[in-house]
């Protein structure tokens, strides 16, 4: 998917941040990013509220949205120049909005994959087999063994996770694997 012309005019109302001096704008879209990356700053929303909090918050509100809609798409500048301009915005600050887009864009887009929590995503499978002579009581044991890594990966960090499991277990691990896979081709094809 993409972002639309008609999706930035549902999240924009160029007409509000037309209201605001040059000045206010360059601060907005500096704290509104400060404010996606997490980063504490001394300015605040409150610094720029003048004589209009209520269309400093909207405003506020618009920038955050294109902001975070427009780097979930991963659109370039150039695109949402584009889009920028079937808006009301004025053109100054359409530049201004895209470069400052343009500069943030990957920092923008790793604060947004760290929210949430979405469970890591398995990119390797390692494993060995094992015999286990005695058990920890003494007792002898004579079993075969499988250990397992896998390599996953979550909000950019590689990860390794190990467990130890007979062949019966493992055999039951694929088939859930296998028994999973199949429903989802199954809702993949209705």
């Amino acid at each position: 998917m993409e972002l639309t012309d008609s999706r930035v005019k549902c999240l924009l109302d160029g007409q509000k941040l037309n209201d605001l001096s040059e000045e206010t704008f360059d601060q907005l879209i500096n704290i509104s990013v400060s404010h996606i990356c997490g980063i504490t700053n001394s300015k605040d929303l409150s610094n720029i509220y003048g004589s209009k909090p209520d269309i400093i918050k909207s405003a506020y509100k618009d920038v955050l949205r294109l902001l975070v809609e427009a780097a979930k798409y991963d659109s370039s500048s150039v695109q949402l120049n584009s889009l920028l301009h079937c808006s009301t915005l004025n053109p100054k600050y359409i530049t201004k909005f895209c470069e400052i887009y343009e500069n943030h864009k990957s920092i923008i887009q790793q604060c947004l994959e760290s929210f949430g929590n979405s469970l890591p995503h398995i990119v390797d499978v390692d494993w060995k087999l094992d015999y286990c002579i005695k058990s920890n009581f003494g007792a002898p044991a004579e079993t075969h063994v499988y250990i397992v890594s896998l390599s996953t990966i979550k909000h950019g960090s590689l990860e390794n996770v190990k467990f130890k499991c007979t062949i019966q277990q493992l055999q039951e691990l694929i088939y859930k694997l296998k028994d999973a896979a199949r429903h989802t081709e199954k809702l993949a094809s209705s």
